[in-house]
């Protein structure tokens, strides 16, 4: 996943210098933007291969060029095969659902193509900081040496810096259209606890990658 975040960052910047000096200044005076979104993310598979996306989230115009945002996105997916933490092997593949609410601020450079004739189209570029609230299920099962595992997801935290790009479409004077890809790095702070062996499994941190679509209303 650090090569994914060297090539994003290196579209990104490609972006900015190609088209910094073709789009013009923004012309739009709307200043305040409320929208909710929703997507699909994939994992490097610790500990969670893809999760799905809904939430909400606000932008306030600083000036013609640079926006703000604050966000509230709620994850939720399956944590893959949490004995494996432990050494156990399991008579039968025995997922953990879990969530993941991250609250987010972030700072956004959005540009305005200079010809009138695609002035509805604002691509973007982002980058932010969130912080997140991880739950999870507790999971029991049977190992294949008959002994049994039982174990309890440590609800915790997670610092998750990230990335993003995309386009707007504006459809009229108050609604827009939002397509992003987004890249995240999770720094964790929580784990699960095997309560027959006494055990605790201590997660890594982990990267997802994917996109979601949105809906806005400007004013």
């Amino acid at each position: 996943m650090k090569k994914v975040l060297i090539a994003v960052m290196i579209v990104a910047t490609s972006f900015c210098i190609i088209f910094s000096n073709v789009w013009a200044d923004d012309l739009d005076d709307k200043k305040i933007t409320i929208g909710t979104r929703g997507g699909i993310f994939l994992g490097d598979g610790d500990p969670t291969n893809d999760m799905t996306m809904f939430g909400v989230y606000g932008r306030y115009k600083l000036n013609k060029k640079w926006n703000i945002g604050l966000s509230v996105d709620h994850l939720f997916g399956d944590f893959e095969e949490p004995y494996q933490k432990f050494g156990i092997t399991s008579l039968k593949v025995n997922d953990a659902s879990m969530t993941n609410t991250i609250i987010s601020i972030w700072g956004e450079r959005e540009f305005m193509p200079g010809s009138r004739s695609v002035q509805k189209w604002r691509p973007y570029i982002a980058g932010g900081l969130g912080f997140g609230i991880v739950d999870g299920d507790d999971v029991q099962g049977s190992t294949s040496s008959g002994g049994q595992y039982n174990l309890r997801f440590d609800s915790g935290t997670e610092i998750v810096p990230a990335l993003a790009g995309g386009v707007r479409y504006l459809l009229g004077s108050s609604w827009e259209i939002d397509l992003s890809l987004r890249y995240s790095y999770h720094m964790t702070d929580w784990g699960v606890t095997d309560s027959v062996s006494s055990k605790i499994g201590e997660t890594d941190n982990y990267s997802t990658f994917g996109s979601y679509i949105g809906i806005g209303f400007r004013f």
